[in-house]
């Protein structure tokens, strides 16, 4: 798999895992749970570590991974441009 293709996969995906993370919170609004977590309600805590910083942790797992995305094109642009150089 090209390394262009992996990026627009990452984009699709990590687009999800936002969206996601982000809008969690409503579904506990919908469907409230009774019960704790942390001595909080589960209804208050989980939107707030799924939303805040659950979209805080995407971000620097998708600084990561994209970083690592980027150097994979860096370097087959340049086996690209060795191959034309020859050819």
């Amino acid at each position: 798999m090209s390394a262009y293709k992996k990026e627009v996969w990452f984009t699709i995906i990590m687009s999800l895992l936002f969206l996601l993370s982000g809008h969690l919170g409503l579904f506990f609004s919908l469907f409230p749970v009774d019960g704790y977590l942390f001595g909080f309600p589960i209804m208050y805590i989980v939107p707030i570590l799924s939303g805040w910083f659950g979209v805080l942790v995407l971000v620097f797992v998708a600084g990561k991974i994209g970083n690592h995305i980027d150097d994979e094109i860096d370097k087959e642009n340049q086996e690209n441009e060795k191959i034309a150089a020859r050819g």
